[in-house]
């Protein structure tokens, strides 16, 4: 059933809908149809919001124990993805991709295809994902005035996604990480620049 699955989905070249950036490799080709067919079945939302908790779950030691062993065969690891994920309220596209995934034997790599799923569903929604880490919580004026300065860094249209974090070792200032950027303007790293450059000098 599953095989038919994945074979009709990626022979859907009339009909399915390209994912809005690239993927690549094997977990490309998973999510790439599960995109499509989520898509299709107006089930994006939903398969993103359990995929975003399925991405914690995969880290805990029982779940990655039962993705690694070899004492169970694929059909009993496809039978329980499938259970879980039904039981969990998982869409049908969603519960046919995990259960393609672990009858291809293919569950090691589930992480990082969620990782891409998730990757995917930002540009889908035509967003930057910016995160800011400072030493204490942002007012109200510091938000506003780093929010215009990150638009400059984005494309326009680009709607900015901020997540704030709070990291007291950083002493003072902020880091800064826009998409595929990276701006440390901590007091702590000028203070290890200042020391490096002492160093040098004695």
């Amino acid at each position: 059933m599953f095989r038919v699955f994945l074979r009709k989905m990626c022979s859907m070249e009339a009909t399915s809908t390209k994912t809005p950036i690239p993927v690549f490799g094997v977990e490309g080709r998973y999510v790439s149809a599960l995109y499509s067919a989520a898509l299709q079945m107006k089930q994006i939302e939903q398969v993103e919001k359990h995929f975003r908790a399925l991405h914690k779950e995969l880290l805990k030691p029982k779940v990655v124990d039962f993705i690694e062993t070899s004492m169970l065969s694929s059909a009993a690891k496809t039978k329980v993805m499938k259970e879980v994920a039904e039981q969990a309220g998982m869409p049908p596209s969603a519960v046919n991709f995990l259960s393609l995934v672990a009858e291809n034997g293919r569950l090691k790599l589930l992480r990082r295809m969620i990782t891409m799923f998730l990757a995917v569903m930002v540009a889908h929604r035509n967003e930057a994902l910016c995160e800011v880490i400072t030493a204490k919580p942002l007012d109200d004026g510091t938000r506003k005035s780093l929010m215009e300065a990150l638009k400059k860094f984005v494309k326009d249209g680009k709607n900015i996604q901020l997540t704030e974090k709070v990291e007291p070792s950083i002493i003072g200032g902020m880091i800064v990480g826009v998409e595929d950027k990276h701006i440390d303007l901590s007091i702590a790293r000028k203070i290890q620049m200042y020391t490096d450059i002492l160093k040098q000098t004695i």
